[in-house]
């Protein structure tokens, strides 16, 4: 951008010769500048075209040099997720403002969307609690536009490809219209801690069934998510505060302790629960052979 910058006022001296320049140039910078605010996230807007790539059509990424507004339309499959980044005028010492437009993504999907890109934003600026004085004095804030952008971007793109960890097939249907949208319904959707995605009947089947072992149940996904809510898993970390509280042997699976804020059942209550439904059918068999 700068060496840009540069040219442009190269030539627009060059229209002057043999006359004042210094004055115009400088002139001419300062109505740049203010006419095109967006150019301090130059090198992050070209990122995001790269990421793109170049298949990607015109109305993925627009600039909106006289409102500060950076567009983009993240897809995947024929999902799409659409979000406003908006750059204050002391930007990057504070971050990007993102504002959800418009998706055709499940509600859960777009709420974890939301929310996590927000944060990803607020902690390039913020430093963090757990540093010592001294740390928190030579933190530096970083640009936090191509950040909060890419992490929509990617994923978007795989939420449409990925596999539920049970019955092994894809969680989001091609279609986004014959997406389930009542909670009670076996297809609906739901997102573990760890960040994998089930239909909400395989995640209550595998819950329900025996074994429970004492620390909960482990998503059986084949590999851990790229992007998991578990470096603090349930607000506990490993003594040196750096590490997730996770099963170290989980021999080829996500490995994580399974949880949801709709779905906590302790372990004793769990077993019970399969007690009584395996006394039910019991005696519902016995019926059966009476009447035979």
């Amino acid at each position: 951008f700068l060496d840009g910058l540069t040219k442009l006022s190269e030539k627009h001296a060059r229209q002057h010769l043999g006359k004042p320049q210094g004055l115009q140039v400088l002139r001419f910078v300062q109505q740049y500048l203010t006419e095109n605010p967006l150019c301090v996230c130059f090198d992050e807007i070209q990122d995001l075209r790269r990421d793109l790539g170049p298949d990607a059509t015109p109305d993925q990424l627009k600039l909106k040099q006289r409102d500060s507004i950076v567009q983009l339309t993240a897809k995947g499959g024929e999902y799409y997720y659409k979000v406003n980044a908006f750059l204050p005028s002391d930007y990057p010492k504070q971050s990007v403002q993102l504002q959800n437009l418009e998706s055709n993504l499940p509600s859960i999907l777009i709420r974890y969307l939301n929310g996590q890109s927000r944060e990803i934003a607020r902690q390039c600026v913020e430093p963090p609690l757990r540093l010592n004085r001294k740390e928190q004095m030579a933190f530096q804030p970083v640009p936090s536009l191509y950040r909060a952008l890419k992490f929509c971007l990617a994923a978007t793109s795989d939420f449409h490809i990925e596999l539920c960890p049970i019955c092994e097939k894809e969680v989001l249907p091609k279609k986004p219209t014959q997406l389930e949208i009542d909670d009670t319904k076996d297809a609906y959707v739901e997102r573990v801690y760890c960040g994998h995605l089930f239909h909400q009947a395989c995640l209550k089947h595998y819950l329900q069934q025996p074994p429970f072992p004492k620390g909960g149940k482990l998503c059986p996904a084949k590999r851990r998510h790229p992007r998991s809510d578990a470096k603090y898993y349930m607000g506990g970390a490993s003594r040196n505060g750096k590490q997730p509280i996770v099963n170290e042997d989980n021999g080829g699976i996500c490995g994580i302790r399974l949880a949801h804020d709709r779905w906590v059942v302790n372990i004793k209550l769990a077993e019970t629960r399969w007690a009584q439904k395996q006394a039910r059918e019991r005696e519902l068999q016995e019926v059966v052979d009476f009447l035979k």
